[in-house]
């Protein structure tokens, strides 16, 4: 890929992986977040 050392493709390969899965997992886990800052009432 663009004539670049193996290492190299599979180490940006892997970073960019690893942040999409890490942007997914953090998505997925603060999923209902939102819901349940709502739910809070305002007397606290």
């Amino acid at each position: 890929m663009f004539n670049l050392p193996t290492f190299t493709v599979v180490s940006i390969v892997s970073v960019i992986g690893f942040w999409i899965i890490y942007t997914l997992a953090f998505l997925w886990v603060s999923r209902s977040r939102a819901r349940e800052d709502s739910e809070v009432g305002d007397d606290a």
